[in-house]
């Protein structure tokens, strides 16, 4: 071999017989002059495991020098070729050199380490792991081949893989570009998914107008489409995380979204039934109103009207008296979800932050249900503020922090959670947010259970604990604590935190717990449910 000393560099067949090469280009003449057919010098690349430290170890012995000892490894692979995740530490036999290329590993782990990210995993679950397995269809793989070519180069400094990932990119838009000149036509749905992975790739680069350009895609896709034609396979799943984005910006916007229409409420559920809709998207049902809310509440600014405001009031606590329904059937349901356990229980390297606002470390029985919780906290939170807006409480003192009141074991989650009726300022669903997210960072690395919205709650959080100092150094610990979510709300990502606004106001406390129904007639439920007119009809 080239550079070997002691290695002949004559063509393959020589070496097989055993016979001096003449090593004549490009085939050897003593193999034409035998009758053989020469098999040339290409070399098979040899794999040989390196230690790369900041000082060689010293020679000790002739016989260390010569040692072929396999090097340590871990579960049977060498431990200086271990794949390991973005929040692992650095091997302590020293960093990997700037200048070793991944190139040639990278179909081997690119789509792994775009899996490492607990954000992605579990907002694209499942349809975005079946698209990089190659189980829909080729754009998808495409669009997931671009996406994590990009986020591995990048990551890693390896402009060659970035650059790929970028063409990947370049020619999965123009088949895009392409088929949505035929939205509509049959199989267009199924473009849902590699739109989705773009938004998710342009969302990580500092470019807003790729997102907005890749947004308007999505809104023309599926608003052409109808929302029948989402109620299949893995396409369901990629439409309920398209809604939970769709739903986000409209927030940001405060405009009302086509979503809250009933057909979009109950027809993509149609084939596996509204009872088997799970708990996230029954929130979801809930949250798709408060866009439109926002909107109400900035025409009636402009175009002050009491009797809207009334009507704009019966609305927002109709929608409130679902979610505390929604709470009541999940409390049932699971009843011993969440406990607290001393912090000293825990192993030291589950411990994300200290020194910690609460004493107590509030463990669920799944990552789920932890997500579950944050996303009904986040819910009220928006739609207390903004009825509190309108509709100021009887009393007003500054937010205090209050926690759940201890009950003997076997009382419930109760005993660890806020029930309806406890809830007497934004401050206690903001804390159980942050309780619930620091469960969701311990549970992240063993769990790839579906979280429609991993950031969105605690943005809220942050917004109605803004006054308390220790509670938001605790968020940004939390958040600092993982590579994937460092530096969201202060960094690149404050576009995240930024348009949350919630009123710094308190309701007097009401001692009842009952389970909230509506007192409201047939009508007058559809008119809640489904929105209402403009203020310029009351005035």
């Amino acid at each position: 071999m080239v550079g070997v000393p002691g290695r002949s560099k004559g063509c393959h067949t020589c070496l097989k017989r055993r016979v001096k090469c003449d090593e004549a280009r490009p085939t050897c003449k003593r193999c034409e002059k035998a009758g053989y057919a020469c098999a040339g010098y290409e070399r098979k690349l040899e794999m040989r495991f390196h230690t790369f430290s900041d000082q060689a170890e010293p020679a000790t012995s002739a016989s260390t020098k010569t040692s072929k000892d396999p090097p340590p490894t871990t579960g049977g692979v060498p431990q200086n070729l271990v794949l390991r995740s973005n929040d692992s530490p650095p091997s302590s036999s020293g960093s990997m050199p700037q200048e070793l290329s991944f190139v040639a590993f990278r179909d081997n782990i690119q789509f792994s380490y775009l899996f490492d990210n607990f954000v992605w995993s579990s907002y694209g679950s499942p349809w975005l792991q079946m698209s990089a397995e190659g189980k829909l269809d080729a754009l998808s793989l495409e669009a997931c081949r671009a996406f994590s070519l990009t986020i591995f180069g990048r990551h890693h400094r390896q402009a060659e893989i970035e650059v790929n990932g970028a063409i990947h990119y370049d020619k999965t838009v123009r088949a895009l570009s392409s088929r949505l000149s035929n939205v509509g036509a049959p199989g267009s749905e199924n473009l849902i998914v590699p739109i989705m992975i773009l938004l998710m790739h342009s969302s990580s680069t500092p470019d807003p107008q790729a997102s907005a350009f890749h947004i308007q895609g999505l809104l023309k896709l599926i608003q052409i489409c109808g929302p029948e034609r989402f109620a299949t396979g893995p396409l369901r799943f990629a439409f309920e995380s398209c809604r939970a984005t769709l739903v986000t910006v409209s927030l940001i916007t405060r405009t009302r979204t086509f979503l809250e229409q009933p057909e979009w409420l109950s027809e993509p559920w149609a084939i596996c039934g509204e009872y088997n809709k799970n708990p996230q998207n029954r929130l979801v049902d809930i949250l798709v109103h408060i866009p439109g809310f926002l909107q109400d509440q900035a025409q009636l600014e402009q175009a002050p009207s009491e009797q809207f405001r009334l009507e704009l009031i019966q609305r927002i606590e109709y929608q409130i008296a679902k979610a505390h329904n929604w709470r009541w059937q999940w409390e049932e349901m699971n009843p011993t979800v969440a406990w607290e356990v001393d912090p000293e229980t825990l192993p030291a390297d589950q411990l994300l932050t200290q020194p910690r606002p609460v004493r107590k470390v509030l463990v669920f029985s799944s990552f789920t249900k932890a997500a579950e919780l944050s996303l009904y906290n986040a819910i009220l939170l928006f739609l207390l503020g903004v009825l509190w807006t309108l509709k100021p409480p009887e009393q007003e003192s500054p937010p205090s922090v209050r926690l759940p009141t201890t009950q003997p074991a076997g009382a419930g989650t109760g005993a660890a959670l806020f029930l309806p009726g406890d809830v007497d300022s934004l401050v206690e669903p903001a804390v159980e947010i942050c309780r619930a997210f620091e469960f969701q960072l311990l549970a992240s690395k063993s769990s790839r259970d579906s979280a429609l919205f991993w950031l969105f709650p605690l943005g809220l959080a942050s917004k109605a604990l803004e006054d308390n100092l220790d509670y938001l150094a605790w968020i940004k610990s939390m958040l600092d604590a993982s590579q994937v979510t460092r530096g969201y709300g202060t960094g690149g990502n404050t576009f995240g935190f930024g348009f949350y606004r919630l009123p710094k106001i308190r309701r007097k406390c009401s001692k009842q717990r009952p389970m909230i129904q509506p007192q409201y007639d047939s009508d007058s439920v559809r008119q809640l449910s489904e929105g209402s007119s403009s203020p310029d009809a009351f005035v």
